[in-house]
């Protein structure tokens, strides 16, 4: 698999390693999505002072300008993507389990490619999950503020909030476009909330659901954390613990989904 390139942390900053205090889980994606845990980066008292000073204006605008370097470098990466979806029955016990274990690429072009290497399902019969399915949630667990979701989405600003060790400026986020036939197209949008983080200007966190939703299928709600590597800022797991409507019932369904060993390949 090669080295993974980790990334250095800069002078004011170490990495938190500590039991980390986890947001409850709260939820996203249609048919399902997936994380694990991610390491976060402690700052110094002094620097979050600087919160203080942006308007929320200014800190979208420079989120835009870092987050169009942002997804441009990503294309510059390989990495691994491993989805778990369970499902639950009412005396909590696992009734189904679907895996899927995948490398993600990009070609010249920038267009993703992806090899799976294993994709297996004991789920029940009525819970169905498609390749695609899985897809549309990886793409919106990556949400990046560039030019192009600006203009596909209203950001109201929140307020600012502590994410473990970082300070952030916090945006609740809802898709302006109108919305496809999610039985004819593969695009998903997010509607939920975005933390960006006050020195970087990068999203660390994203919270929501991922629309629109499939027919007779409710969505789980999502939480996805990032990484730091060098400069950027990527994303490191993605969890769901959620009811979802299956036909006329509801049935629970955790997801778990990691993105690791990000390799640089250009």
């Amino acid at each position: 698999m090669g080295n993974t390139d980790t990334g250095h942390p800069s002078s004011h900053r170490r990495r938190f390693y500590g039991s980390r205090r986890r947001v409850p889980l709260f939820s996203l994606v249609v048919v399902f999505g997936m994380f694990g845990s991610s390491e976060f980066l402690s700052r110094s008292p002094a620097r979050s002072q600087a919160t203080q000073k942006r308007e929320p204006a200014e800190v979208l605008k420079k989120a835009t300008e870092i987050g169009t370097q942002v997804a441009a470098a990503l294309r510059g990466y390989t990495y691994y993507a491993e989805l778990t979806i369970e499902t639950v029955s009412a005396a909590d016990v696992i009734t189904g389990k679907y895996y899927r274990f995948s490398q993600v690429s990009y070609d010249a072009d920038g267009k993703r490619q992806e090899k799976v290497f294993e994709d297996k399902s004991t789920l029940p019969t009525n819970v169905f999950i498609t390749t695609n399915a899985a897809n549309n949630l990886t793409r919106v667990y990556h949400f990046v503020v560039t030019p192009e979701t600006l203009n596909q989405y209203e950001f109201n600003y929140v307020g600012q909030e502590r994410v473990d060790e970082l300070d952030t400026y916090v945006f609740d986020v809802k898709p302006k476009v109108r919305m496809p036939d999610p039985a004819k197209s593969t695009d998903r949008y997010l509607k939920g909330r975005v933390w960006i983080d006050d020195q970087d200007f990068q999203v660390v966190k994203v919270a929501g659901q991922a629309l629109p939703e499939q027919y007779e299928h409710r969505t789980p709600r999502f939480e996805t954390y990032y990484q730091n590597y060098g400069k950027y800022w990527f994303p490191a797991d993605a969890r769901a613990d959620d009811q979802i409507r299956v036909g006329n019932r509801y049935t629970r369904v955790i997801v778990t989904v990691r993105f690791t060993s990000y390799k640089k390949t250009r």
